[in-house]
């Protein structure tokens, strides 16, 4: 029951959200205490230790008129989380934090962005 009265107050705090903001919801991403955290519409939904991160995957997704870049984070436990340019603090994490934890190559974006309608998926790294 209390989980039931949390996802329905979470619902409609989401819906509350969606109407004062013409249906947009609010992301972002940061990066505290050695973990990834992923907000929506302020709340945190998602987290991931990055010292648990077994791969980093790298891939464009097509959204028609927008082809935003998704990095996903697969942790040993095999749960993943997703972020996504875009999201509010996404370039702070990849300028800041992304290479501080993982050695990726430096033009791992680039592979990833170029070409119109092409997924371009790679394993930026992996333990």
């Amino acid at each position: 029951m209390k989980q039931f009265k949390k996802s329905t107050l979470n619902w409609w705090n989401d819906f509350v959200h969606r109407v004062k903001n013409k249906g947009e919801d609010k992301w972002s991403v940061t990066c505290e205490n050695n973990n990834l955290v992923v907000n929506k519409n302020g709340r945190e939904v998602s987290k991931v230790r990055l010292d648990d991160v077994v791969s980093v995957t790298a891939y464009k997704k097509d959204l028609v008129t927008y082809d935003p870049v998704f990095l996903c984070f697969l942790d040993k436990n095999d749960c993943t989380i997703e972020v996504w340019e875009g999201m509010n603090g996404f370039d702070s994490f990849i300028h800041n934090e992304l290479g501080r934890y993982f050695d990726v190559k430096p033009d791992w974006f680039a592979s990833v962005n170029k070409g119109a309608f092409a997924e371009n998926r790679r394993v930026i790294w992996k333990l």
